[in-house]
């Protein structure tokens, strides 16, 4: 019966080749696993900022209308301290809050001021989500509209407008966002 330790004796070798080709290994794993990762990224997410011009027009986007309760609670002014994206996401919610809606994570928000940051009159946040369960839209853009208020005294952002787009996932306009449902 041959013995191990002395065939490892007759045949001597240096760790450093298997270390290198181990660290070798590993590091084309992780590059491997980086590029997946970053191609289905590309593949699968749909958010792509939209441009200040689009988002300062509210005819490109489908108004929504809200009705009752949610309304009244939209019609609530957010202080400015509160911040423009977290006043937006609270719009956004009452928007959104059919019994048939899973809580919603957005890949994308943007904010525009109106004419400019250093005169604020009208604040827009658009807000993005993707891989939604339907497989007739790619994704949707939600455009909420401010208009600041008592800027002098105790500024608040007053909710103007709720609309929507979606990004079709076939048809003529797929990939393309549109105001009008997807076939």
């Amino acid at each position: 019966m041959l013995q191990l330790n002395s065939f490892k004796r007759l045949y001597p070798r240096s760790r450093v080749p298997t270390d290198l080709l181990k660290s070798s290994l590993a590091s084309a794993l992780l590059l491997l696993s980086f590029t997946s990762v970053s191609t289905h990224a590309s593949n699968t997410n749909s958010s792509s900022p939209i441009s200040r011009t689009e988002a300062a027009n509210p005819a490109n986007f489908k108004f929504i209308s809200v009705n009752g309760r949610a309304a009244t609670y939209s019609s609530a002014p957010c202080p400015v301290e509160k911040g423009l994206l977290t006043c937006a996401l609270e719009k956004l919610a009452l928007i959104n809050s059919n019994t048939n809606e899973i809580d919603a994570d957005y890949d994308l928000a943007q904010s525009f001021i109106f004419p400019s940051k250093s005169q604020p009159k009208t604040a827009v946040v658009v807000v993005t989500r993707s891989n939604l369960m339907d497989d007739s839209v790619r994704a949707e853009r939600y455009r909420i509209s401010f208009q600041l208020k008592n800027q002098q005294t105790n500024p608040e952002w007053h909710w103007v407008q709720y609309g929507v787009q979606y990004q079709c996932a076939r048809g003529k306009n797929s990939g393309k966002w549109t105001k009008n449902l997807c076939p």
